[in-house]
């Protein structure tokens, strides 16, 4: 009996420390706020759908304020000039991620990836995956795009042929898995291959799941007295990362098999740079597989949730899908698929892939940063240790820099004087596959209304709900495809 008041005691204690830590006085420059609660702060606040609820509060608190994420200072920015402030600036500040148990332990304890690294490792490992994915590393797997396109195109035109609806969902997450796939490991998921078997099951599955995980966070990693159940739980119960990670090093030990030093100079793919670049060090084993999911996980889902909305803009937007249409077939014709090297001649195509980035935020808060030092942005007071979320949902959608920022209108980014919407981030800890990305984004979207119109299957309007997570997915849906003369 006298453990159990005791331990009842020591938690009161703890309740009321952290509370008060809640109104710590920052001076006259420190951020407002809503008013938090003992042990939540404002987590009931934020509630499941956090990109619409702190976007709600940004007309109450204005471009940057503060929430209390359980235990976690949260500094919520609204604006891209204090953004840029920040991660550009002084992005010296602004560099790292909060460490939290779901990121040590889905990183290998921050072992070797791009994502959540800090420090000197950090821009060692962003340099390896930046030379890799130059196109002058590794050039020869550029032209594995162009079959990437044609084997969806084909897909594309089994489905229409048949009668049947097009899910864009599963074919859009295929491109991008198999293109990273072939690029990362020269492995192939084919198109007809079943959800339930291959590698559909052995990749696919696992990281939809960790997505999902860590867009919505666990308890440990807001408040403190729940980070060992946190850990523990994963440790014990997650089967998700595990199962990917077996698969790298599976696939790091048949490549050794046939790993040369000819394959130094010209790598086949990432996985040969890894082992190049980590040939030396004791760990290379877990800092090798940990480092080729990481990049496989950061590449694929996004472009993939990017060009599934497509699919759903280029219904609900028909005057503006054939607009595009017309443009590409005057530059390359009827005849031949789209290449890189069209890009600059489609400037309305460019813009309507730029206007369903901003229109639709794909990662409403992209890589959560750590701020390292007291400092001051545009006069107001950030204190060391708050943890800093750019609500892109919010600047996309800022009467500021935007007019009539809830329509939708490619035009904006045409002109003398475009706009510009930072939909890969800022600074130096941008997405290091910002250039594929957008190849992909191209080649996939613009083959696709070049050869295919994209309807609604009962002609009215699809649904835009989203579903919440680490990217912002649309529920699904079908569309009907009918092939251009």
């Amino acid at each position: 009996m006298y453990f159990f008041w005791a331990l009842l005691y020591s938690f009161f204690a703890y309740l009321v420390f952290k509370y008060i830590q809640k109104f710590k006085n920052y001076g006259p420059n420190a951020l407002k706020g809503p008013f938090p609660l003992p042990l939540v702060g404002n987590l009931h606040q934020i509630g499941s759908t956090p990109h619409k609820s702190l976007t709600k509060l940004h007309d109450t608190y204005g471009p940057i304020y503060r929430v209390w994420m359980g235990d976690r200072y949260s500094v919520i920015v609204n604006d891209i000039q204090l953004m840029r402030e920040m991660i550009v600036t002084n992005n010296d500040t602004f560099l790292n991620r909060p460490k939290s148990p779901s990121l040590k332990y889905y990183s290998g304890n921050y072992i070797s990836d791009v994502s959540s690294s800090s420090d000197e490792v950090w821009k060692r490992h962003r340099d390896i995956a930046a030379a890799a994915l130059t196109k002058t590393k590794m050039k020869h797997i550029y032209t594995l795009l162009d079959q990437q396109v044609d084997d969806l195109l084909t897909s594309m035109s089994i489905v229409e042929k048949s009668g049947q609806a097009f899910e864009p969902r599963r074919y859009s997450q295929r491109f991008t898995m198999n293109t990273m796939l072939k690029y990362i490991f020269n492995k192939h998921i084919s198109y007809d291959e079943d959800v339930n078997s291959g590698l559909m099951k052995e990749i696919i599955e696992p990281s939809d799941a960790i997505f999902q995980e860590l867009g919505t966070g666990a308890l440990g990693d807001f408040i403190d007295i729940f980070k060992p159940f946190t850990a523990m739980y994963l440790n014990l119960f997650d089967k998700n990362a595990p199962a990917l990670i077996n698969f790298a090093i599976r696939e790091y030990k048949e490549h050794l098999e046939t790993y040369t030093e000819e394959h130094k100079a010209t790598p086949r793919d990432f996985m040969d740079v890894l082992i190049t670049e980590f040939s030396d060090d004791p760990d290379k084993v877990d800092k090798i597989a940990y480092m080729s999911i990481d990049v496989l996980l950061a590449a694929t889902d996004t472009t993939a949730t990017s060009i599934e909305w497509a699919f759903l803009y280029l219904a609900n937007y028909p005057e503006m899908q054939e607009k595009a249409a017309q443009e590409l077939v005057s530059v390359a014709g009827k005849d031949r698929n789209l290449s890189l090297a069209d890009r600059q001649s489609t400037p309305f195509t460019n813009a309507l892939i730029k206007e369903i980035a901003r229109h639709k935020v794909i990662g409403p808060f992209g890589l959560i940063r750590h701020c390292s030092a007291d400092i001051e942005i545009g006069g107001h007071f950030i204190p060391k240790d708050s943890q800093v979320l750019f609500n892109y949902m919010s600047i996309g959608a800022n009467p500021k820099y935007w007019e009539n920022p809830s329509e939708f209108n490619p035009s904006r980014f045409l002109g003398p004087n475009p706009q510009d919407f930072p939909m890969f981030s800022l600074g130096p800890r941008s997405c290091v596959g910002k250039s594929l990305a957008l190849d992909e984004l191209f080649l996939g979207i613009g083959n696709v209304i070049k050869k295919f119109k994209v309807s609604s299957t009962d002609g009215k309007p699809i649904s835009d709900a989203d579903i919440f997570g680490l990217t912002i997915r649309p529920t699904k849906f079908y569309v009907t495809l009918k092939e251009r003369n």
